[in-house]
């Protein structure tokens, strides 16, 4: 492998693992957020205002945060009984094909909130109402971020899985 696919698959690997982790302290965050609800709810008769918006926001966007990594780690959805039994080029075909639909489709995403993005920053777009409102644009830009950058990902793996830099698992 030469000195640029190695810089640009470590750089990857690295970037990957610290997003995971990031999401990770997100999910951490939101159990600390429905521990205090429920505590406030329960013991006290006051609850934590906008719970309701902030994990339906930050669920989508702990998931994008995780999803180059899962696509790194090759931890997405796949049938293992029929690629088991596949030789190896067979399994470089299954995985270049899934790579490029991969790519189409956090293309399409990109492409399909694009324009939300845009508008929700130039409105500044809010949800909940009353006590509490949450910010949604910056969600929106993160799953379009994420997705270039899962973009990114599955055109590394399919370049390794071309040039035969990795052997298919």
């Amino acid at each position: 492998m030469d000195g640029l696919a190695r810089r640009n698959r470590d750089f990857i690997d690295r970037s990957t693992e610290v997003l995971s982790t990031i999401s990770a302290f997100w999910a951490l965050s939101l159990a600390a957020i429905f521990l205090y609800d429920i505590i406030g709810r329960e013991a006290f008769d006051s609850p934590f205002l906008g719970t309701h918006e902030i994990v339906g926001n930050s669920i989508v966007g702990i998931l994008f945060l995780e999803l180059p990594s899962s696509i790194k780690r090759g931890a997405m959805l796949r049938t293992d009984i029929v690629y088991q039994g596949l030789g190896e080029f067979s399994r470089r075909m299954v995985d270049s094909t899934t790579y490029v639909l991969g790519i189409l489709l956090f293309l399409a995403i990109i492409k399909g909130g694009w324009e939300a993005m845009i508008v929700s920053w130039k409105t500044l777009e809010i949800e909940g109402a009353g006590a509490f409102e949450v910010p949604v644009y910056p969600v929106r830009t993160v799953i379009v971020l994420f997705s270039a950058i899962c973009v990114f990902v599955y055109m590394q793996l399919l370049y390794f899985t071309l040039t035969r830099h990795v052997k298919p698992a």
